[in-house]
């Protein structure tokens, strides 16, 4: 696996896989997978599609895939969610039941670099209601345990327990204390790849109990456990992330 970009403030993140097997799983983020030699297996809950070339999953929809023989590359794409379906739709693709299939190769590579392109110039998070963003950012720069979450943001907010709750399902569409588990992975993994310490380290000071709190969580989310994901052997950081 080759980490490409892993860029938190714009909320995108891009990988290259030899081959890639992952188990059902489901993240606050859009996800482009395209395969640039062979094609790749995907399930969904309801359908297993086979021979895809390029795959569109929209956020919080559970799916796997297995691509044994085959090279990938996967971007990922959080909170850009009305800019990314605009360039979709400007090129004839809707997320049908949330995702698109595509069995033959077509013009993915020219429409990805668009919205690549068209996020790194753009303002971050411009989908979100005022409190809901507020919240995000709040999230972002502060490590808190989820007992003190809550009340710590309704205090951010000026919202209701249950008011902050619904309005941030209803902004991106997953609840608030597995947001902040998505945070804490993300902050894991950006220290882990930037600064000299290993893993585990990281782990414990994103907030994690042990490893594994972190191992549950991370497969959950990104399909695989840690331990494959990381392996040193395989795990490569392109030089543009190097400090």
């Amino acid at each position: 696996m080759t980490v490409e970009e892993f860029n938190t403030d714009k909320g995108l993140y891009s990988f290259k896989f030899d081959n890639v097997e992952t188990e059902f799983h489901s993240h606050p983020a859009i996800e482009l997978i395209v395969a640039t030699n062979r094609t790749f297996t995907l399930w969904t809950e309801n359908d297993t599609y086979q021979n895809v070339t390029f795959a569109i999953i929209d956020a919080n929809q559970k799916h796997k895939l297995s691509a044994s023989d085959s090279a990938l590359k996967v971007i990922m794409i959080e909170h850009h969610k009305a800019l990314t379906k605009a360039i979709l739709a400007c090129n004839s693709i809707a997320l049908a039941d949330g995702f698109y299939i595509q069995t033959k190769q077509g013009n993915e590579e020219d429409m990805i670099r668009e919205i690549v392109q068209r996020i790194n110039d753009s303002e971050f998070l411009t989908d979100y209601e005022e409190r809901i963003l507020l919240t995000i950012r709040y999230l972002d720069q502060h490590d808190l345990e989820y007992n003190l979450m809550v009340d710590t943001l309704q205090r951010v907010t000026n919202l209701s327990r249950s008011r902050l709750s619904h309005l941030f399902r209803a902004n991106l569409g997953i609840s608030l204390k597995k947001y902040l588990v998505w945070t804490k992975l993300k902050c894991t993994i950006k220290q882990h790849l930037n600064e000299p310490e290993d893993l585990f380290s990281s782990l414990i000071r994103s907030g994690f109990y042990d490893h594994p709190h972190f191992s549950r969580n991370f497969k959950a989310m990104l399909g695989v456990k840690p331990s494959k994901a990381y392996n040193s052997t395989i795990v490569q950081v392109s030089p543009i992330l190097v400090p």
